[in-house]
């Protein structure tokens, strides 16, 4: 049994390369399949981590020191319009603070993220997120039923939360490292030419999405837009909003392209 927070805790720190056609589907079958999953997976990774903690001076250095490379997510072709303005806004925020304290920033994304995601805001003015997890939003309690189903989705594909993760099973940043995950094994699969792992792993993956994401997370990015005191916060919220918009026909075509 694999660790779900333990294979989030190798965040790859956005470490890609990509050109403007990333989501489109042209050229051959295996270089179209491997650009559309590694760059999904790279997405799902970041949210997951950003929405798992505070942003520490790690992760924020290496985020500026690779600024640059957020423009090719920002100039992909077929991608939703919120993930394009998300990229940019997050690419103008870091920009902007690049000159600043580190230590500056730091405090303000971390008050940031304690109203956003610790209920900080919510407990003294009721308004914002109460908690970033599945539960809360389909029902407003925490630990309700649908957590067992997100437990079952996990140690189907082998995977569990780690006892240092000390949230639900539930929570936003575990579903996303999930769907992160899902496009690692099936790239993997894609690799190996095991076309049938390959199907099962897309499969999971748009299962995963329907029958969880895609019913509480547009909600939670919307509540982030409208509720972020900060820049960087607002275009997570967006790049949350426009890949989720845009998944269920992206794996739709993921699937097809194996049947055709």
């Amino acid at each position: 049994m694999l660790c779900l927070y333990c294979i989030a805790k190798r965040y790859i720190g956005l470490k890609y390369e990509a050109s403007a056609t990333e989501m489109n589907f042209e050229g051959d079958f295996k270089s179209r399949m491997s650009k559309v999953l590694k760059g999904r997976e790279i997405i799902y990774m970041f949210l997951g981590r950003v929405y798992e903690k505070e942003i520490d001076e790690e992760l924020l250095s290496a985020l500026i020191h690779r600024i640059d490379m957020l423009l090719a997510f920002e100039e992909m072709a077929g991608v939703d319009i919120n993930v394009k303005e998300g990229f940019k806004e997050l690419r103008a925020y870091l920009s902007q603070v690049r000159n600043r304290e580190l230590n500056e920033v730091l405090l303000e994304l971390a008050t940031d993220y304690a109203n956003l995601f610790l209920g900080v805001d919510y407990a003294y003015h009721k308004k914002g997120i109460p908690h970033p997890s599945e539960s809360v939003y389909l029902t407003g309690y925490m630990y309700q039923d649908v957590i067992d189903e997100v437990f079952d989705a996990y140690l189907e594909a082998g995977v569990a939360k780690s006892s240092e993760f000390r949230e639900p099973e539930d929570h936003v940043a575990l579903e996303m490292y999930f769907m992160a995950h899902l496009c690692t094994k099936a790239l993997e699969a894609l690799n190996a030419g095991d076309l049938q792992s390959l199907r099962r792993h897309l499969e999971r993956q748009r299962d995963f999405l329907t029958n969880h994401l895609l019913k509480w997370a547009l909600k939670l990015a919307d509540d982030v837009i409208e509720s972020a005191n900060t820049m960087f916060y607002k275009a997570v919220g967006k790049i949350t909003k426009g890949l989720l918009t845009m998944e269920e026909e992206v794996l739709q075509q993921l699937v097809g392209e194996l049947e055709a």
